[in-house]
């Protein structure tokens, strides 16, 4: 049972669901509530301006031209009852109409729905405003549109109206955003928690098909054609890993059976040399010589040994070389000195051209082994009379050292595999010479380890040419 914390993705999405939604509803139903205000702010001026235009031409006598607003004719018609000021502005349409003075602030006339509770405040110039009741501070307030007469600078006309349906319709519209938000906070972590499941329903399908692949049975994988858009690279990478772990394991097997078929064989010779020797008495000669045996199987197996040390060690994470400022071109001169015997033996032609100042930045006995293997390997499967040559040069980033020979030559399906640890090439380089199989994987992992390269270009019959690629440092 899944426990329900802030860790959890189910509960996490809840709440960002809850956030994002919530947030956004808000921020929507205030921009709606101000929208709708606006609009009904608009309408109600609008309402108000046109009203005092209508009573402005109402009240207008275009034919005195002296006198255009008579006050005493003013004065009736808003008193009258069946005027038409009083006809259209009823006091159920909560308008009040008046003409002030603009000197005084006084009433002249208004209608009989006036708003005497309003006061007039100086100066008066064409404007709108809100007002409060004067005896009533509580009350809804009420919106003014005063507007100067052109025709009678001297007076102005307030036209107003109560903000009593306007608030009722914002207060409404409020409401109604309000229970819009609660419900959509109320569903939003709902919704997350929906959501997150049915997302959930493929991750849990691909931990299951996970769970189920086991290091006995590293060959199962997760179906790329049925997961999701979204978890394809999810499960290519995870099928990516398993790919190289199932590699890393049929390597170490692999690897574990070849040392031990390797440790088996000088082992049972040990053995029967041993349990034939004590059959019965021998002489202090007898005994020489198979100690002298022994030694050589010891040695052997020390070699094997020391090789395995070495590659736990190149391939353990932590490797560290003794890296250091190096002259390639000495270290392959004293090596190449080295065989100049083993070469003449054989009769071998041993070709050297190797160029100056060849710096680059490693472990001096590293790279020593290197050129000592390859070599060793040329001379070792280059017939009598053959030519073994070694070649360096710069590039333009990289120090590059050739190891060439006119042997038997490696057939290209073998081209990958002669670094392979334990991997004899016997069909096509002879069976005559001992071994374990394991120098060239040692070359393939030190120049691995100085960040460089070796390739091998070879054909049966034609030689081979062995190429290691190192980074140059500048001299």
């Amino acid at each position: 049972m899944t426990h329900l914390t802030i860790r959890s993705l189910r509960v996490r999405l809840a709440l960002w669901g809850l956030l994002l939604l919530g947030v956004t509803q808000t921020v929507i139903s205030v921009l709606i509530y101000i929208a709708v205000s606006t609009w009904l702010a608009d309408q109600v001026d609008g309402n108000l301006r046109v009203t005092a235009a209508q009573v402005a031409a109402v009240l207008y006598d275009p034919e005195d031209v002296q006198n255009p607003l008579d006050i005493a004719d003013v004065q009736l018609q808003f008193m009258d009852s069946a005027s038409i000021l009083t006809q259209t502005y009823l006091r159920d349409q909560q308008f009040f109409v008046r003409l002030v003075d603009t000197l005084g602030g006084l009433v002249i006339a208004a209608s009989v729905n006036d708003a005497p509770a309003v006061g007039v405040e100086l100066p008066l110039a064409t404007r709108f405003e809100t007002v409060n009741r004067a005896d009533d501070t509580r009350a809804t307030p009420m919106r003014v549109y005063t507007l100067r007469l052109s025709y009678a600078p001297e007076y102005a006309l307030q036209v107003g109206i109560s903000l009593a349906d306007t608030r009722m319709i914002q207060s409404s519209v409020a409401g109604l955003l309000g229970v819009l938000v609660v419900v959509v906070v109320t569903l939003a972590p709902l919704s997350g928690w929906f959501l997150a499941n049915r997302a959930l329903v493929a991750i849990r399908a691909t931990t299951q098909t996970a769970a189920e692949i086991s290091a006995s049975d590293l060959t199962g994988r997760l179906d790329l054609a049925s997961a999701d858009i979204e978890l394809q690279q999810l499960v290519r990478t995870f099928n990516g890993m398993l790919d190289r772990i199932e590699g890393a394991f049929r390597r170490q097997r692999q690897f574990t059976a070849d040392a031990a078929h390797e440790l088996r064989t000088p082992l049972a010779i040990m053995q029967v040399n041993l349990e034939v020797t004590l059959t019965r008495e021998r002489t202090a000669v007898d005994y020489q010589a198979v100690l002298a045996s022994q030694l050589e199987e010891v040695e052997r197996m020390a070699q094997l040994a020391n090789t395995l040390l070495l590659f736990a060690r190149a391939d353990a994470p932590d490797m560290q070389l003794k890296s250091q400022d190096l002259d390639l071109s000495n270290l392959l001169d004293t090596v190449v000195d080295q065989f100049d015997r083993a070469a003449g033996d054989k009769h071998i032609t041993l070709v050297r051209a190797i160029g100056s100042g060849l710096m680059v930045r490693g472990d001096e006995d590293r790279l020593i082994q290197v050129a000592f293997n390859l070599i060793d390997n040329a001379i070792k499967y280059t017939p009598h009379g053959g030519v073994v040559g070694v070649t360096a040069k710069n590039t333009e980033t990289q120090v590059e050292f050739v190891i060439t020979d006119t042997g038997v030559g490696i057939a290209a399906d073998a081209h990958a595999l002669i670094f392979e640890r334990f991997y004899r090439v016997d069909r096509s380089r002879g069976s005559a010479h001992p071994g374990f199989g394991l120098g060239l994987a040692i070359v393939k992992e030190i120049v691995a380890l100085h960040h460089g390269k070796i390739t091998v270009s070879s054909a049966p019959g034609g030689g081979a040419r062995f190429i290691v690629s190192l980074p140059r440092r500048a001299g």
